[in-house]
């Protein structure tokens, strides 16, 4: 077990490293950031300096500082595999934003690698370390028999937040690679080791500054006939964040990701301030998730008990993402790819 501060390395400077590199703020007795690496050397700079880092344009060199003991991927979803592949290979521990590959293959490559090199792989599932997801599934046993599950998640966003955004293809999948990560890792948390037995997916494209999907609805089968629907949304002018689970004994309510009901009984509420006002993009305080994923993935990294996404559990989820994108456009291709009308 480590007893030093991680050494950690940051890829990617970009718009989600803020909320990485707060959350590091305040882990530093586990972590100490090392270095940053981005293509963009100022933005790299510009995120290591207040830590006393060095930065790079490039990762090879970076990855040969001594006191590197793992790195943080946070760069476009198309680096993650080649990414955390080179570092798996330089023997370091890796904590990948979502999704950890583009593909299950990759996935799949990605966890063989991280076994054979005995160092962790970890996806970075932020909403999982919250406390309603937490109590929820602590108390999941005593609920009973779990009939079927809905989770809506829908937030506005008019145009690409990244560049890269505006190029993804409906092949690569906009919303189902970027937003469906977090339902699915949720539905994926509640099944435990089951993986549906039948999906099916409906997608559309209502914006016209990107050109995969903005919408989807997924309908999915588990076995002992348990049933999941999923919708997801960049469309909607108010955040709508709601799980439900239904059981023989009752439902379980997760609202805006911080309250937990079961039958109506509040059993977790945030702390003050974490919600001002959970209908506007920004109106609810994620750091403490950022925070709570570094003690987690610390935890992996020493051999503790976790509760980071790690090795095949988090490759299944990009092989369950695969099957998503093939259903969405082998049935909602129409609604994909047409040139959107003026007044539409």
């Amino acid at each position: 077990m480590k007893t030093e501060p991680i050494g950690l390395l940051l890829v990617g400077c970009g718009r989600i490293s803020a909320a990485h590199l707060s959350a590091l703020a305040a882990c530093e007795p586990l972590f100490r950031l090392v270095a940053t690496v981005d293509p963009d050397l100022q933005a790299a700079k510009s995120a290591a300096d207040p830590f006393g880092a060095q930065a790079f344009a490039a990762m090879g060199e970076a990855l040969t500082q001594p006191d590197v003991d793992a790195v943080l991927i946070a760069s476009p979803n198309a680096l993650h595999f080649e990414q955390a592949i080179l570092a798996i290979g330089a023997g370091k521990h890796v904590l990948v934003e979502k999704p950890i590959a583009e593909t299950g293959v990759q996935a799949l490559q990605l966890t063989e690698a991280a076994e054979a090199a005995g160092v962790v792989l970890a996806a970075g599932h932020t909403f999982r370390h919250g406390p309603a997801v937490r109590t929820l599934m602590e108390r999941l046993p005593s609920f009973g028999k779990l009939l079927s599950v809905e989770v809506s998640q829908c937030v506005f966003w008019d145009g690409p937040q990244a560049p890269w955004w505006a190029d993804r293809s409906p092949e690569e999948g906009l919303i189902l690679s970027l937003f469906a990560p977090h339902a699915l890792d949720f539905v994926q948390l509640v099944m435990g080791n089951e993986n549906p037995s039948r999906v099916h997916v409906e997608a559309a494209r209502h914006q016209s500054g990107w050109q995969a999907e903005d919408e989807a609805m997924m309908l999915l089968a588990y076995p002992g006939r348990k049933m999941v629907s999923v919708h997801i949304s960049y469309n909607q002018p108010h955040v709508h964040d709601q799980k439900t689970l239904f059981f023989d004994r009752g439902v379980a309510q997760i609202e805006d990701g911080e309250v937990l009901r079961w039958n109506g009984e509040v059993l977790v509420e945030p702390a003050a301030g974490i919600l001002s006002d959970s209908n506007k993009m920004g109106g609810r305080d994620l750091s403490h998730y950022f925070r709570a994923q570094l003690s987690e993935f610390a935890k992996a990294i020493n051999g503790e008990q976790h509760h980071c996404p790690t090795g095949l559990d988090a490759a299944r989820l990009i092989e369950l993402i695969d099957r998503v994108r093939e259903q969405a456009l082998l049935n909602s291709s129409d609604a994909i790819n047409p040139q959107l009308e003026e007044n539409s």
